[in-house]
């Protein structure tokens, strides 16, 4: 089977009944990343009847082991694994194979896999051409380009191949849609005007050191919570979700998204966020919660600077995540009542962040940018545990706001 395989859409499964007409690969056939199914049928003349029954008008042999062939392949009629063969092979030195007998070995379907050298000799003897196998690029923008079919298949506007944009001498590959940049028009609009920096004209950082008491630490961090929880209830998403799901994310996750918030708050020139000292007293082994949180927090700025869209992509895909791996959700776990529906929303954001970062960075450098995220993500998770279990153990907790024992999960 190729690298890349996709799943046939449901309207074409009802339609096409596989055991109808199938040999062994006929599977790998149809699921060719290369060929459509629309473009199997009209290109090798696949009848579709009435009942279901599918009948084939031509009889191919593939010209390599003349085993049973569904259509030209690289040039040639070739079957699926022939086809295969071919294109794992071809760009390769064929100084690299060796035969191990006579060096004119007879390919049949029974022997195919036996020589590798007499293979790949006569696939171009009779004519198979190495120019047809696509580039890495091809691959990918054909999978790009199934992946918008797929993503926007509502829409009666035709997909195309993503465009390329050129500025300069660089040629920039335009993936998001209309719909795509809207959405994050709107990300960024919403954030910018429900999130924010509480009484930031009149605020003014403290010269000298703040020691702060447990209960007074959190109490001065419950605008930063409901600002942020303000933000994520203006998005449409979760607007279409049941009460009781839109309180149990915002219970589960809020408090694990406050450091990605403060480093989207505070890396901005003007922000005032900077130059606050605070220690806080009581927690044991003299730990300062502060520090711990400016860590995770700082550990994330680098990411703003270089593009804070992607951090506010990150902060809702993490909102919608329904099982933080935290010892908290492991022993109770929420029971929410549109479980699938939460999951598919996070999908639709994890798609947008992706090909953003594809269009914007490239698949390399977007590999590379979310994967180390979600890494710093992980740890941050396991110390905002390790950060819970000295909160429940402190005698100040239950002069915290009730809202904030909410958020922090101490009730």
């Amino acid at each position: 089977m190729d690298e890349y395989s996709y799943p046939l859409p449901n309207h074409m499964r009802s339609t096409l009944n596989f055991s109808k007409f199938i040999e062994d690969s006929v599977d790998e056939y149809l699921e060719d990343p290369n060929l459509s199914v629309s473009d199997m049928i009209e290109k090798y003349d696949i009848l579709l009847t009435n009942n279901d029954k599918i009948k084939m008008k031509k009889n191919l042999r593939c010209v390599v082991c003349n085993g049973r062939a569904f259509g030209y392949n690289f040039d040639q009629i070739s079957c699926e694994s022939c086809k295969a063969f071919f294109r794992r092979n071809a760009l390769r030195d064929i100084s690299e194979l060796h035969c191990r007998f006579s060096g004119n070995c007879n390919i049949t379907v029974e022997n195919r896999r036996h020589c590798s050298y007499c293979r790949i000799k006569k696939c171009f003897a009779l004519g198979m051409r190495k120019e047809s196998i696509r580039t890495e690029e091809e691959k990918f923008m054909k999978r790009l380009q199934l992946d918008k079919n797929r993503r926007h298949k509502y829409s009666q506007k035709t997909i195309g191949i993503p465009a390329l944009m050129t500025i300069g001498n660089s040629n920039i590959l335009m993936i998001l849609n209309p719909i795509d940049r809207t959405r994050l028009n709107n990300i960024t609009h919403c954030y910018d005007q429900f999130t924010g920096e509480p009484s930031s004209i009149t605020y003014h950082p403290p010269s000298n050191a703040l020691f702060l008491r447990l209960d007074e630490f959190f109490n001065r961090k419950k605008q930063i919570f409901v600002y942020l929880i303000s933000y994520f209830k203006h998005l449409p998403e979760l607007q279409t979700l049941n009460v009781d799901d839109q309180v149990l994310l915002i219970k589960q996750n809020i408090r694990l998204l406050i450091p990605l918030n403060y480093a989207m708050l505070k890396t901005p020139v003007n922000s005032k966020f900077r130059g606050a000292r605070i220690q806080t007293i009581g927690c044991i082994n003299n730990i300062n919660l502060h520090e711990i949180y400016l860590s995770l927090s700082n550990s994330f700025v680098e990411f703003v600077r270089y593009d804070p869209i992607m951090i506010k992509l990150l902060i809702i895909i993490l909102f919608f995540t329904t099982n933080p791996l935290t010892t908290r959700s492991i022993y109770d776990q929420g029971e929410y009542k549109q479980l699938n529906n939460i999951k598919q929303i996070q999908s639709s954001y994890i798609e947008l962040l992706w090909l953003y970062m594809i269009e914007k960075y490239g698949e390399q450098n977007a590999v590379h940018l979310f994967t180390k995220m979600i890494t710093k993500y992980l740890y941050l998770q396991l110390m905002i545990d390790s950060m819970d279990s000295i909160v429940r153990v402190n005698n100040d907790i239950h002069n915290i706001d009730s809202l904030m024992q909410s958020f922090l999960q101490l009730t």
